[in-house]
């Protein structure tokens, strides 16, 4: 079977605010994005991710973007 493939959203830590309600999680329906604690930044597990890139547009800081 050929591999899917897609592009993989990462985080650029230079403009993440570590939002305590995170807009670009919340829009995951796949709940890719993950984070700890409020203060640390959020992550994309890849095992997750599908590349729909839907939390791009959601995050107010643009700081999610695509490899």
């Amino acid at each position: 079977m050929v591999g899917i493939n897609y592009r993989v959203p990462v985080i650029d830590a230079a403009k993440c605010q570590a939002c305590r309600q995170c807009l670009a999680r919340k829009a995951c329906r796949l709940k890719a994005l993950a984070q700890f604690e409020a203060h640390e930044l959020p992550y994309v597990d890849r095992e997750l991710c599908r590349g729909c890139l839907l939390c791009l547009a959601e995050c107010p800081f643009q700081a999610i973007v695509a490899e």
